[in-house]
């Protein structure tokens, strides 16, 4: 058979318009195994199918006598002739099996199917061996001709397309259908946007957040979603931003207070092509309102505390003026009533502190001013500090040269204080050296503060700006404190619009720095 007859080039012109159009692996197996008898006129026909974690065959559909019974056998690539075909990746025609010492029979005396004639082929798509296909015995009895092997290796190849096409579908399905059910189960609202910002799936958490029908959600933008809410910040900026993640948090503008935090991460193809973003969705109302009530009533106490404190440490000095007119024991009572009401003040102005840098809003009066004259004034109220710790602060000329920034004040002398009292405390050196430098880069002036301190450990360097930590006592040899004076220079930093850093080196000091925006 030296050419493709009418009859057969029919049946492959069939065979391959059923192979393209069902991706159902199980349905499409049996096709191919009833098509490859067909095409070659053979008894029976079987698929191997390689397991690429054992490297072996197993046989996924048999047909014919052969029938199900051969289904347990496993084939070792290399052993038999099918074993051997997958190993070396090309087509045999034996047309006697029992002068082939390749031959193992083991399917045979598994059946009551006599093998007496195999033409065999390698699945291969895409480079990759996925298995095995056999035409077992002529059913005329004639040998297996060159013309033989030619369509079914021509169907072969169609067919271990299609088996590849079918298996990627099967796979892609099952994790769709894991995601579905993970998705659909979760207690978080969960979103997944396009590029475009535009809602494609959303579980039912997220619809009864959001207040709306998920199913009436689908194709949206997520602007629309969020309608009736304010956000912090902007939606738009959060889908356009560089990053690969952001958190944004929706409040409710009418009626019952209700607070959402959304956290975005953007999904990528393996290519680095955008696909969207999954928003992940809670509610965080109660804890909202904790925080609010907590720090309004920090906020109250401090400064109600704070009237009373006033009169005691503007008292108590004024009556220890006239030490003539007491005695021992009232001397040591007003010293003790101004050394508390002093420790008082403190502990009153660290609640003052915390309620500032737990609020949600910092109300600034910034106008254009120079640096230096605010460090000036912070050196000269800090002096008593500095001499009683001997410490002492070099200024670079540099911050000389610095431009006007437009800063509040009060709040920067605030910023400039705590980093210089952070730069002394945690110094266990008996004299310690303070550098303020500056510079003007990236349309921002950069102040750093610099020590000759112990220095800070790496794993510790990302954590000291957060509200109440401190780093061990028996690294810095610390005095007492609330850990609040890094959290709160971060807080009015960025409140300007600026950004916060450190780097350290163990031995070395560390160089604490700030920058606002010109």
């Amino acid at each position: 058979m030296n050419s493709l007859s009418t009859d057969d080039f029919e049946l492959l012109l069939r065979a391959s318009r059923i192979l393209s159009s069902t991706l159902n692996l199980e349905e499409l197996l049996r096709f191919v195994m009833e098509t490859a008898a067909q095409v070659v006129k053979a008894e029976a026909a079987s698929i191997l199918l390689l397991d690429e974690a054992t490297d072996e065959l197993y046989f996924d559909v048999a047909l014919g006598a052969a029938g199900g019974r051969v289904k347990p056998i496993r084939l070792k690539v290399g052993e038999g002739l099918a074993g051997w075909v997958a190993e070396h990746r090309e087509p045999l025609v034996v047309n006697n099996v029992k002068d082939d010492p390749r031959w193992s029979g083991r399917g045979d005396a598994t059946s009551d199917f006599t093998t007496r004639q195999i033409l065999a082929v390698p699945l291969i798509a895409k480079g990759r061996l996925i298995g095995v296909v056999e035409a077992l015995n002529h059913k005329d009895g004639t040998p297996f001709s060159s013309g033989d092997l030619r369509i079914f290796e021509a169907f072969a190849s169609q067919a271990a397309v299609a088996i590849e096409n079918a298996r990627l579908f099967a796979e892609v399905m099952g994790e769709k259908e894991k995601l579905a059910t993970v998705f659909a189960e979760m207690s978080d609202g969960a979103v997944l946007l396009d590029p475009e910002g535009k809602v494609r799936l959303i579980n039912h958490a997220a619809g009864v957040l959001f207040g709306a029908e998920p199913s009436r959600i689908l194709g949206r933008l997520l602007s629309e979603l969020a309608q009736g809410f304010m956000s912090v910040p902007p939606l738009s900026m959060t889908l356009g931003r560089r990053e690969a993640s952001a958190t944004v948090e929706l409040k409710r503008l009418e009626g019952k207070v209700f607070y959402l935090s959304c956290a975005f991460n953007r999904l990528t193809a393996s290519d680095g092509r955008p696909l969207g973003d999954l928003l992940v969705v809670r509610d965080v109302t109660e804890v909202r309102k904790e925080e609010l009530l907590k720090r309004n009533f920090l906020s109250l106490i401090s400064h109600k505390l704070k009237t009373p404190l006033v009169t005691i440490a503007g008292y108590a000095p004024l009556l220890l003026e006239e030490p003539s007119t007491l005695n021992d024991f009232q001397v040591k009572a007003l010293q003790t009533i101004k050394a508390q009401g002093m420790y008082l003040s403190s502990l009153v102005d660290k609640l003052i502190s915390f309620s500032l840098v737990e609020s949600e809003t910092l109300d600034l009066s910034k106008h254009p001013f120079p640096l230096k004259p605010h460090l000036e004034e912070v050196l000269l109220l800090m002096k008593s500090y500095l001499e009683g710790n001997n410490a002492r602060v070099e200024t670079d000329k540099s911050v000389e040269r610095l431009p006007p920034v437009p800063m509040d004040s009060d709040r920067i002398r605030e910023v400039l204080r705590n980093l210089i009292e952070n730069a002394v405390k945690f110094n266990p050196a008996d004299s310690r050296r303070v550098w303020v430098e500056g510079e003007t880069r990236d349309g921002s002036i950069r102040v750093t503060v610099r020590d000759d301190g112990p220095g800070i450990p790496p794993e510790e360097q990302g954590r000291i700006f957060q509200k109440f930590y401190q780093i061990e006592d028996s690294f810095t040899g610390q005095v007492e404190g609330a850990g609040l004076g890094l959290a709160l220079v971060r807080r009015i930093v960025e409140a300007h619009g600026g950004t916060t850093g450190v780097s350290s080196e163990i031995g070395k000091g560390s160089s604490f720095f700030f920058t606002l925006p010109l």
